[in-house]
């Protein structure tokens, strides 16, 4: 499982701004030439953008229904998983002499900025991409002082 955080993290979970030693390490040639980590771990790819309003995580997720996909907010944690099983369906020249993928599944976790609104997180799943929408909260501006000479 993966954690990477929307902003500066408060404990010591990876940034999702931040190209720290974990991702140096398996991005690394002799990592990826020998055990290529990326492909066995299947793990989606996420892009994160940041707008005056909201947060927003785009999840590339092709071959998945809406019914595959569990989103959960849980204190400052945003977890994001998905299962699949692949139905049985026989070849039409006869059957199956090795068959390697029939489930998939995978999860995702990301810690929540504390200027964000978890119960208003919106989820949508559409051409084969998962979108979250998470809802910052409205900052109240300060009243403005007004000093008082006295006199």
């Amino acid at each position: 499982m993966e954690t990477k955080a929307l902003d500066k993290p408060r404990t010591s979970w990876p940034t999702m701004f931040d190209t720290g030693w974990m991702d140096k390490f398996f991005n690394a040639p002799l990592v990826d030439e020998f055990f290529n980590f990326g492909k066995v771990m299947n793990v989606p790819a996420v892009n994160v953008s940041e707008t005056d309003k909201e947060f927003k995580l785009n999840i590339a997720a092709p071959g998945l229904e809406k019914k595959d996909f569990k989103v959960e907010a849980i204190d400052d944690m945003l977890t994001i998983s998905a299962e699949h099983e692949r139905e049985e369906k026989e070849e039409k020249n006869g059957r199956f002499n090795r068959r390697e993928y029939n489930y998939s599944s995978w999860t995702r976790s990301f810690t929540l900025p504390e200027n964000c609104d978890a119960g208003k997180i919106d989820a949508e799943y559409k051409n084969g991409e998962l979108k979250i929408a998470i809802p910052k909260l409205e900052v109240k501006e300060p009243k403005k002082v007004k000093n008082i000479s006295v006199n």
